[in-house]
């Protein structure tokens, strides 16, 4: 399978509330704008749209309770996955159906799932299910120390990416942004190098496109190492704050079969007073800047280019209309900077 390469896409949360009209709004959002991959707008929380149908099975031992995820008794996977976990992905099979010129426009699509070790870092267990593991990262005992469970809740969401990619979801991501926080430089909690591994290529193992891991904020080369040694076709993380740059080398990536997503505009946007839209939104020059450096640091062939994360976190700051239109200006500015340059570098 060849490397996608100098193309766009996005990580998944809008700002917008959660209703199909505002799916389709935000979806038609990436997709003037011009982004090649454009992802199924996320409007709900990562951990409910998983979790949430299994704490509402009875047989699952997971229940719901003073917004906690609790494990009651043993974790019991349901042979058949829940129909809400799969819902975003007949979302986009309809709205090609309702607007088939659309589908034309894109290079394909992206489902944003969330890696079993995120899920399980938000389910609560009883103390004696970690054998003797201190909680050194959570206050209370969590799932995520207990590798059967990690190992299930993986298992649970490789089905999950089989539905999407019979679909015919082009990227598939595994949402983990837990992994920045266990696998430190020095530290790696819980686990082993090699268990990390083991459970994140089930999670992508019936995967038959582009599996991809998004892991947001500044990463470890410890975990740029395990990631490496993956199944994993497409490693996501954010740039634009120069944290992570120099994290990855030209050599590594253009001898592997992985690409990079890299985050070359900004998606943590903070309230400035008395400002403009425009003065939220990256100029295209800026833009061209990071892609250039991107290029210069890793290669054209290994390069894909995106927000940071997603912009859900724009909906507290600015509202719906105001945040929208912050985004979709920036992505419209994303794409333009990468025609600009496609042909030059």
């Amino acid at each position: 399978m060849q490397k996608l390469s100098f193309v766009s896409t996005v990580v998944g949360s809008f700002p917008r509330k959660n209703t199909i009209e505002n799916m389709k709004l935000s979806f038609n959002d990436e997709i003037s704008a011009g982004i090649d991959f454009p992802c199924y707008p996320q409007l709900v929380s990562m951990i409910d749209q998983f979790l949430k149908p299994l704490s509402n099975d009875p047989n699952s031992g997971l229940i719901f309770e003073q917004g906690k995820y609790i494990l009651q008794s043993d974790l019991k996977i349901p042979s058949k996955i829940p129909a809400e976990t799969i819902e975003y992905g007949k979302f986009v099979l309809n709205f090609f159906k309702e607007n088939p010129t659309i589908r034309n426009k894109i290079k394909g699509w992206k489902a944003c799932l969330t890696g079993p070790f995120t899920l399980a870092s938000e389910i609560h267990i009883p103390e004696n299910l970690t054998r003797g593991k201190r909680s050194i990262v959570f206050k209370e005992p969590r799932a995520i120390m207990v590798k059967s469970i990690v190992e299930k809740l993986a298992k649970y969401m490789s089905e999950i990416a089989k539905e999407y990619d019979s679909m015919g979801a082009s990227i598939i991501s595994m949402d983990e942004p837990i992994l920045g926080l266990i696998i430190g430089k020095q530290k790696i909690f819980f686990y082993e190098r090699d268990e990390i591994i083991d459970i994140l290529n089930i999670a992508i193992r019936l995967i038959s496109k582009y599996s991809s891991i998004h892991v947001c904020g500044t990463i470890s080369k410890s975990l740029v190492d395990i990631l490496m040694q993956t199944n994993v076709k497409i490693l996501d993380h954010e740039f634009t704050n120069g944290l992570n740059s120099g994290i990855f080398n030209k050599s590594q990536l253009s001898e592997s079969d992985k690409s990079l997503a890299y985050g070359v505009i900004e998606s943590n946007v903070k309230f400035i007073e008395k400002a403009k839209i425009d003065d939220y939104v990256e100029p295209i020059s800026l833009i061209e800047s990071r892609i250039i450096k991107a290029v210069d640091d890793i290669g054209k062939e290994s390069l894909i280019f995106k927000p940071d994360c997603g912009f859900g976190g724009l909906l507290k700051t600015f509202g719906e209309e105001i945040g929208s239109e912050i985004v979709k200006r920036k992505l419209t500015n994303l794409c333009i900077a990468i025609k600009n340059l496609k042909n030059k570098l």
